[in-house]
Protein backbone atom coordinates (compact mmCIF):
# COMPACT_ATOMS: atom_id res chain seq x y z
CA UNK A 1 0.00 0.00 0.00
CA UNK A 2 2.83 2.66 -0.16
CA UNK A 3 2.26 3.00 -4.06
CA UNK A 4 -0.92 5.32 -2.50
CA UNK A 5 -1.65 8.41 -4.27
CA UNK A 6 -1.80 11.74 -2.21
CA UNK A 7 -4.45 11.53 0.36
CA UNK A 8 -7.50 14.31 -0.16
CA UNK A 9 -6.83 17.92 2.23
CA UNK A 10 -10.51 17.27 2.81
CA UNK A 11 -11.61 15.36 5.74
CA UNK A 12 -13.98 12.46 6.10
CA UNK A 13 -16.52 14.31 8.59
CA UNK A 14 -17.08 18.21 10.16
CA UNK A 15 -18.18 16.19 13.07
CA UNK A 16 -15.84 14.97 15.12
CA UNK A 17 -17.87 12.03 16.74
CA UNK A 18 -19.07 10.58 13.36
CA UNK A 19 -17.78 6.72 13.10
CA UNK A 20 -17.41 4.84 9.36
CA UNK A 21 -17.17 1.32 8.79
CA UNK A 22 -14.45 0.56 6.05
CA UNK A 23 -13.79 -2.70 3.77
CA UNK A 24 -11.11 -4.06 2.70
CA UNK A 25 -12.17 -7.32 -0.36
CA UNK A 26 -14.72 -8.29 1.46
CA UNK A 27 -13.39 -7.51 5.08
CA UNK A 28 -15.13 -4.72 6.79
CA UNK A 29 -13.20 -3.10 10.02
CA UNK A 30 -14.60 -0.55 12.46
CA UNK A 31 -16.36 1.48 13.26
CA UNK A 32 -13.66 3.93 13.28
CA UNK A 33 -14.25 7.93 13.83
CA UNK A 34 -12.62 10.50 10.82
CA UNK A 35 -9.70 10.72 13.04
CA UNK A 36 -8.89 7.16 12.84
CA UNK A 37 -9.56 6.48 9.02
CA UNK A 38 -7.61 9.70 8.12
CA UNK A 39 -4.67 8.72 10.68
CA UNK A 40 -4.77 5.44 9.12
CA UNK A 41 -4.50 6.97 5.48
CA UNK A 42 -1.40 9.12 6.38
CA UNK A 43 0.15 6.10 8.25
CA UNK A 44 -0.14 4.27 4.67
CA UNK A 45 -2.52 1.29 6.84
CA UNK A 46 -5.17 1.58 4.22
CA UNK A 47 -5.40 3.20 0.54
CA UNK A 48 -7.99 5.05 -1.27
CA UNK A 49 -9.45 1.78 -2.93
CA UNK A 50 -10.33 0.86 0.70
CA UNK A 51 -14.24 1.16 0.75
CA UNK A 52 -16.41 2.87 3.46
CA UNK A 53 -19.86 2.88 4.12
CA UNK A 54 -21.48 6.01 2.91
CA UNK A 55 -24.96 6.50 2.46
CA UNK A 56 -26.33 2.85 2.76
CA UNK A 57 -23.70 1.93 -0.20
CA UNK A 58 -19.93 0.75 -0.46
CA UNK A 59 -17.53 3.36 -2.45
CA UNK A 60 -14.23 3.76 -2.51
CA UNK A 61 -12.28 6.15 -0.12
CA UNK A 62 -11.09 8.21 -3.23
CA UNK A 63 -15.06 8.31 -4.53
CA UNK A 64 -15.97 9.41 -1.25
CA UNK A 65 -13.67 12.42 -0.98
CA UNK A 66 -14.43 13.28 -4.60
CA UNK A 67 -17.81 13.47 -3.76
CA UNK A 68 -17.08 15.32 -0.48
CA UNK A 69 -14.92 17.73 -2.01
CA UNK A 70 -17.28 18.73 -4.80
CA UNK A 71 -20.44 18.90 -1.85
CA UNK A 72 -17.34 21.25 -0.45
CA UNK A 73 -16.79 23.15 -3.56
CA UNK A 74 -20.54 24.13 -4.72
CA UNK A 75 -20.97 25.11 -1.01
CA UNK A 76 -17.82 27.30 -1.06
CA UNK A 77 -19.65 28.43 -4.59
CA UNK A 78 -22.83 29.11 -3.02
CA UNK A 79 -21.41 31.16 -0.47
CA UNK A 80 -19.43 33.39 -2.41
CA UNK A 81 -21.84 33.87 -4.25
CA UNK A 82 -24.27 34.73 -1.62
CA UNK A 83 -21.27 37.04 -0.11
CA UNK A 84 -21.24 38.55 -3.68
CA UNK A 85 -25.31 39.34 -3.35
CA UNK A 86 -24.87 41.03 -0.06
CA UNK A 87 -21.78 42.96 -1.00
CA UNK A 88 -23.80 43.92 -4.39
CA UNK A 89 -27.00 44.83 -2.24
CA UNK A 90 -24.89 46.57 0.16
CA UNK A 91 -23.40 48.87 -1.95
CA UNK A 92 -26.89 49.18 -3.95
CA UNK A 93 -27.91 50.51 -1.06
CA UNK A 94 -25.11 52.79 0.13
CA UNK A 95 -25.54 54.21 -3.89
CA UNK A 96 -28.79 54.60 -3.44
CA UNK A 97 -28.63 56.43 -0.24
CA UNK A 98 -26.31 58.74 -1.04
CA UNK A 99 -28.04 59.53 -4.29
CA UNK A 100 -31.08 60.39 -2.40
CA UNK A 101 -28.94 62.79 0.35
CA UNK A 102 -27.50 64.29 -2.65
CA UNK A 103 -30.93 64.98 -4.13
CA UNK A 104 -31.73 66.27 -0.71
CA UNK A 105 -29.07 68.80 -0.43
CA UNK A 106 -29.53 69.79 -3.83
CA UNK A 107 -33.59 70.50 -2.98
CA UNK A 108 -32.37 72.28 0.23
CA UNK A 109 -30.33 74.05 -2.00
CA UNK A 110 -32.39 75.31 -4.34
CA UNK A 111 -35.03 76.52 -1.64
CA UNK A 112 -32.68 78.23 -0.02
CA UNK A 113 -31.82 79.77 -3.08
CA UNK A 114 -35.44 81.01 -4.20
CA UNK A 115 -36.10 82.21 -0.92
CA UNK A 116 -33.06 84.59 -1.05
CA UNK A 117 -33.75 85.69 -4.57
CA UNK A 118 -37.77 86.37 -3.07
CA UNK A 119 -36.40 88.41 -0.17
CA UNK A 120 -33.88 90.08 -2.75
CA UNK A 121 -36.49 90.98 -4.88
CA UNK A 122 -39.12 92.19 -2.24
CA UNK A 123 -36.47 94.58 -0.77
CA UNK A 124 -36.42 96.09 -4.44
CA UNK A 125 -40.06 96.43 -4.37
CA UNK A 126 -39.67 97.74 -1.45
CA UNK A 127 -36.88 100.48 -2.09
CA UNK A 128 -38.37 101.15 -5.65
CA UNK A 129 -42.24 102.11 -3.76
CA UNK A 130 -40.66 103.58 -0.81
CA UNK A 131 -39.11 106.27 -2.98
CA UNK A 132 -41.10 109.74 -3.98
CA UNK A 133 -42.32 109.61 -7.23
CA UNK A 134 -41.28 113.54 -9.12
CA UNK A 135 -44.45 115.93 -9.10
CA UNK A 136 -44.35 116.10 -12.80
CA UNK A 137 -46.89 119.64 -13.87
CA UNK A 138 -47.94 119.42 -17.22
CA UNK A 139 -46.83 122.13 -19.61
CA UNK A 140 -50.34 123.68 -19.82
CA UNK A 141 -50.57 123.67 -16.38
CA UNK A 142 -47.08 125.23 -15.67
CA UNK A 143 -48.34 127.88 -17.87
CA UNK A 144 -51.51 128.48 -15.57
CA UNK A 145 -49.21 128.92 -12.99
CA UNK A 146 -47.04 130.91 -13.67
CA UNK A 147 -49.51 133.17 -15.02
CA UNK A 148 -51.24 133.36 -11.79
CA UNK A 149 -48.27 133.73 -10.37
CA UNK A 150 -47.09 136.91 -12.32
CA UNK A 151 -51.17 138.33 -12.36
CA UNK A 152 -50.77 137.82 -8.11
CA UNK A 153 -47.13 139.54 -8.00
CA UNK A 154 -47.39 142.44 -10.74
CA UNK A 155 -51.02 142.85 -10.68
CA UNK A 156 -52.60 142.31 -7.11
CA UNK A 157 -49.67 143.81 -5.49
CA UNK A 158 -50.08 147.34 -6.91
CA UNK A 159 -53.54 147.13 -6.45
CA UNK A 160 -53.63 146.15 -3.13
CA UNK A 161 -51.36 148.65 -2.83
CA UNK A 162 -53.50 151.72 -3.84
CA UNK A 163 -56.67 150.48 -2.20
CA UNK A 164 -54.69 150.29 0.98
CA UNK A 165 -53.50 153.95 0.89
CA UNK A 166 -57.14 154.89 -0.32
CA UNK A 167 -58.69 153.47 2.73
CA UNK A 168 -55.97 154.36 4.86
CA UNK A 169 -56.91 158.08 3.43
CA UNK A 170 -60.45 158.15 4.36
CA UNK A 171 -59.81 156.99 7.63
CA UNK A 172 -57.78 159.89 8.29
CA UNK A 173 -60.68 162.34 6.33
CA UNK A 174 -63.02 160.40 8.91
CA UNK A 175 -60.90 161.05 11.61
CA UNK A 176 -60.98 165.05 11.03
CA UNK A 177 -64.66 164.68 10.43
CA UNK A 178 -64.59 165.17 6.94
CA UNK A 179 -65.92 162.13 5.30
CA UNK A 180 -70.02 161.10 5.50
CA UNK A 181 -71.69 158.02 6.05
CA UNK A 182 -71.72 157.02 2.38
CA UNK A 183 -67.66 157.59 2.41
CA UNK A 184 -67.31 155.28 5.14
CA UNK A 185 -68.81 152.59 3.49
CA UNK A 186 -65.91 153.10 0.73
CA UNK A 187 -63.50 153.12 2.80
CA UNK A 188 -64.56 149.74 4.26
CA UNK A 189 -64.56 148.66 0.94
CA UNK A 190 -60.88 149.92 0.06
CA UNK A 191 -59.75 148.54 3.14
CA UNK A 192 -61.39 144.68 2.17
CA UNK A 193 -59.84 145.07 -1.36
CA UNK A 194 -56.25 145.85 -0.43
CA UNK A 195 -56.80 142.58 2.33
CA UNK A 196 -57.81 140.46 -0.72
CA UNK A 197 -55.04 141.76 -2.60
CA UNK A 198 -52.37 141.37 -0.05
CA UNK A 199 -53.45 137.77 -0.07
CA UNK A 200 -53.02 137.24 -3.62
CA UNK A 201 -49.91 138.76 -3.58
CA UNK A 202 -48.69 136.56 -1.18
CA UNK A 203 -50.07 133.64 -2.95
CA UNK A 204 -48.21 134.61 -6.01
CA UNK A 205 -44.92 135.39 -4.58
CA UNK A 206 -45.54 131.77 -3.65
CA UNK A 207 -46.23 129.86 -6.52
CA UNK A 208 -43.01 132.02 -8.59
CA UNK A 209 -40.96 130.49 -5.75
CA UNK A 210 -42.05 126.97 -5.89
CA UNK A 211 -42.57 126.50 -9.77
Amino acid sequence: MSNNPPISQVGLSDDGNATFSIRWRGRQEGPYTAAVIEAKLAANQIGLLHEIAHNGQWITLREFFAEREAVIRSENQAREEENRRAREEAERQTREREERRQAELLSEERRKNNLLQASIAERQRGESLGHSQPIIIKPHRAGTVLALGIIGLFVCGPLCIAAWMMGDSDIREMDAGIMDKSGRSTTSTGRSLGILGAILWIIGIVFLIVF
